[in-house]
């Protein structure tokens, strides 16, 4: 399967620039300076005005897709830290059963020729395996059987909220058999060829023995199938609007439903009164139709690719730079990749966030001071109660229950406190020398922590992302806004800066996150966290009409307004209310509301490639960073009036057009 890097919780990509690469080890300033253009008047371009000179004088790694520099510098940063821990790891005495985890998986990834060796054992061992299924159902249930270890099932099941009451737990039945990241590159031409190359030579690799005509005609035969998928199966924005719907079964309904999907074996340690959640129904309709119907070997070529190719690294290079050129050529994969040490550090912190974030996290952020931190969110909570109030289009019931979420949405912030907020994966016991092994058993550990959580009390203290992430997110099954210490370095978070430039910046982001509890998606959910609609009919006709006109003016832009609007939303609900935080009834400097504006556009100077872009434009929910400047300041009547733009600049829009939600 490519191994495409999509967009975080937050970060996202911006305006597609002139891409410059410099090496590695070009240094990230410990706090990069943001020239404004002399040359252009925020007015036209706000975003050009903030980040020309930043975005322009900067040259991308060939090792990276992108570089959004609010979140990468601090990534890149907290990156080294981690690199150097990872390498003194292993020669560290004493250490405690987690970080002998870490050690071992690291040290695994850094063996390349028992990397090569295991990862042939593999590919040899699952290949023999499969040709002894005889029929669809035999593989079906060899993949069901394996889903504990992480094989590319054909069905997945995990743990998931359940939607009427979030403190207990679903499981989450799934399937996807689209191997391009998106329904329209099944439209291009030479993309095809090449992708139809690529499976062919998989298929080489993993039996040698085959013809190249015949690894050809099984290759077109494996895209034919998806194309035949992809029929039914649901664009992006339907996908991403899904998980904040109810499609929920028994699990004996399920299995009656579902005939030829064998789904008995998967709710084994299931208690059979947890109900199955099937947001992407089409696709399970897909298997128990064309289980039968289509060919076997076109099963097991699809099973073994979606199994192996993510796996075959060091044992198969030709394979390997054959995927690396395919992704580089059409979706803007990096020129290079990073170093081995980079590569099995990332490769540890994916398996062990949380165990690395918890062994360095006081030692990267000695003594943080976290009242400014907590005063900023205090002020930005009490702005969007202050709008809810104010607000003149909500029904009386609907006001009532958007500031109740408000008020008792809870603040997690800066780092975790507690073991069931740290949530560590199970302790398991990992080889120094077989990576491919250590896959696996990692994969069993997460298996058992979403079997034991389906059997016991949502764990709604749990972090969703390790403290040193630089990110942050909201949850709308927990009401609750997550804020890492990560992401609170500059220019999202100045510890010696103003607190208006603060607000402008990391206010921002929480009024943005804390705006997901109302937004598109998140106004589906109730205070307590349970799928309820609390809007009045009247209610949502007048939100779905003014998130309309957001829709319509990021189509204009070349986005996808409907896949974003839940972003774009957040984007406008986190600036409007962290400027009435900075600036309460409007009061404040000319100075601290250009310097508030300023901060909150530096969030998303970007250096992108442009085929990266392209691709982000398609399967994103974010929107471009130069969009999330330049779209947003448009509904700011303040903005015009700081920047004194005259009506008819391209930053302002007449006051009828402007959107507010709340």
């Amino acid at each position: 399967m490519l191994k495409l890097l999509l967009a975080s919780t937050l970060a996202l990509s911006a305006q597609a620039q002139s891409v410059k690469t410099v090496a590695p080890s070009a240094k990230i300033p410990d706090k990069r300076t943001f020239p404004l253009s002399s040359e252009i008047n925020p007015c036209d371009d706000f975003h050009k005005y903030v980040c020309d000179k930043a975005e322009n004088s900067f040259k991308l790694r060939p090792d990276r897709r992108s570089h959004t520099f609010a979140f990468n510098d601090s990534r890149e940063r907290l990156l080294e830290i981690k690199k150097k821990f990872m390498k003194d790891l292993p020669k560290q005495k004493n250490m405690d059963e987690r970080s002998e985890q870490v050690r071992d998986v690291y040290m695994s990834c850094m063996d390349t020729s028992a990397k090569s060796k295991a990862e042939k054992a593999e590919v040899a061992r699952m290949v023999q395996e499969i040709s002894q299924i005889k029929t669809a159902q035999e593989l079906l249930r060899y993949s069901h059987a394996n889903l504990p270890k992480g094989f590319g099932n054909m069905v997945f099941l995990w743990a998931s909220p359940n939607l009427d009451d979030p403190k207990k737990m679903d499981a989450m039945l799934y399937a996807n058999f689209m191997l391009l990241p998106d329904h329209k590159y099944y439209e291009q031409p030479e993309l095809l060829k090449e992708y139809e190359s690529l499976l062919a030579l998989f298929l080489q690799n993993i039996e040698p023995q085959i013809k190249k005509t015949e690894a050809l005609s099984r290759a077109k035969a494996m895209v034919d199938f998806e194309k035949e998928f992809i029929k039914t199966y649901p664009v992006t924005a339907v996908r991403h609007q899904r998980w904040s719907e109810k499609r929920v079964s028994t699990q004996a309904d399920l299995i009656k439903k579902y005939p030829q999907l064998y789904l008995q074996p998967l709710f084994e340690k299931t208690p059979p009164a947890v109900l199955v959640n099937t947001p992407i129904p089409e696709a399970l309709d897909f298997i128990n139709v064309q289980l039968e119907k289509q060919p076997l070997q076109v099963w097991k070529d699809i099973y073994l690719y979606k199994a192996l190719s993510d796996q075959m690294d060091d044992g198969y290079p030709k394979f390997f730079k054959a995927g690396f050129d395919f992704e580089k050529k059409f979706f803007g994969g990096p020129e290079k990749r990073p170093d081995r040490q980079e590569r099995c550090t990332t490769t540890a912190s994916n398996y062990f966030m949380k165990e690395i974030d918890a062994a360095l996290v006081d030692k990267v952020f000695p003594q943080f001071d976290e009242s400014k931190v907590h005063e900023v969110g205090a002020r930005i909570r009490q702005s969007i109660l202050d709008g809810l109030e104010a607000n003149k289009w909500l029904s009386k019931e609907g006001k009532k229950e958007a500031i109740a979420k408000i008020k008792t949405a809870r603040l997690q912030l800066v780092k975790p406190h507690t073991d069931k907020e740290w949530d560590f994966i199970p302790l398991r016991k990992y080889s120094k020398t077989n990576y491919v092994q250590n896959m696996h058993t990692y994969s069993e550990a997460r298996w058992e922590k979403n079997m034991t959580e389906l059997r016991e009390p949502a764990n709604q203290d749990a972090w969703g992302m390790g403290p040193l992430t630089v990110n942050a997110y909201y949850s709308s099954n927990e009401n609750k806004f997550v804020l890492p210490i990560g992401i609170l370095q500059y220019p999202f978070y100045d510890k010696d800066g103003s607190v208006i430039e603060n607000l402008g910046a990391v206010g921002a982001v929480m009024g943005h996150e804390l705006g997901h509890s109302i937004d598109d998606s998140g106004s589906r959910y109730d205070s307590q966290g349970r799928l309820r609609q609390w809007m009045t009919t009247k209610d949502i006709m007048e939100f779905n009409l003014r998130g309309q006109k957001m829709i319509d003016q990021f189509n204009q832009i070349g986005h996808d307004g409907k896949l974003t609007l839940g972003e774009n939303v957040a984007d406008l609900v986190g600036l409007t209310f962290a400027y009435n935080a900075a600036f309460p009834k409007g009061q404040g400097t000319e100075k601290d509301k250009k310097d508030f504006f300023i901060a909150y556009g530096r969030l998303w100077c970007t250096v992108i490639r442009p085929d990266f872009d392209k691709l982000m434009r398609k399967t994103d929910p974010h929107s471009a960073g130069w969009a999330r400047i330049n779209e947003q300041v448009k509904h700011q009547p303040a903005f015009a009036e700081t920047f004194q733009c005259k009506p008819g600049d391209k930053m302002t829009l007449q006051p009828q057009e402007r959107v507010q939600i709340w």
